[in-house]
């Protein structure tokens, strides 16, 4: 690799972990506020589990505040008075464009500050997506009743044609043990990795976090 992948850590709750995966590389920490999902904060828990990280390190980092809706106000909110640098917007539809389009066109400026999200079912998963205004997409796989976080991975290869045009973090199923491999086929922006450093939802292993960032460090 040319240049150096970077590394989400998604889905935190507690702030030692949050400490390990900064100290073990990580460029961005994911919190998760998407009604339904085991690792789920509330706003304001979200908000100070990020104040207490930054106040215990001297290392910069993204904090993303994931939203479970294409919700424009939301996504605002979490930028302007959550305090969250990035946020990432997912939402069930099966074709994203339309409704992520349309938050993105809400948002106006601060748009250059989101981060959509792909579920990747098939080729036409992409489709209406190559010119949104944000800054980068989260490829994570599709499932009917899940946004995300559900340890599965997707075929990498759909993914090569978007990923040369558009920054991407590409997430699902990834772990220490295949995350060399998918890079290798993608060439991500990121990688973005929630339960395959856990021991169980939102309860992660810093052993396996160390594992991962060195496997991703390791890629040339």
């Amino acid at each position: 690799m040319s240049a150096r992948v970077g590394v989400k850590i998604c889905g935190l709750t507690r702030v030692a972990d949050a400490l390990v995966a900064l100290d073990a590389g990580a460029d961005a920490l994911g919190f998760i506020l998407a009604e339904g999902s085991p690792r789920r904060l509330l706003p304001h828990e979200a908000r100070d589990l990020v104040t207490r990280v930054r106040a215990e390190t001297e290392r910069p980092f993204e904090s993303v505040a994931v939203l479970g809706r294409y919700d424009a106000e939301a996504a605002r909110q979490a930028l302007t008075e959550l305090g969250f640098d990035r946020v990432q917007l997912v939402g069930f539809e099966r074709a994203p464009a339309q409704p992520l389009l349309m938050a993105l066109r809400q948002l106006g400026s601060l748009a250059a500050r989101v981060w959509g999200s792909v579920r990747v079912k098939d080729a036409s998963s992409f489709v209406g997506l190559e010119d949104a205004p944000c800054e980068a997409f989260v490829l994570d796989a599709w499932r009917v009743d899940a946004l995300g976080g559900t340890g599965h991975a997707f075929d990498w290869e759909l993914a090569v044609p978007f990923a040369a045009r558009r920054k991407v973090l590409l997430a699902g199923g990834l772990n220490a043990g295949n995350v060399a491999e998918a890079i290798a086929v993608v060439h991500p922006w990121r990688v973005d990795v929630a339960s395959g450093v856990e021991d169980s939802p939102g309860i992660k292993n810093a052993a396996k976090i160390r594992a991962f960032t060195e496997a991703v460090r390791h890629v040339e």
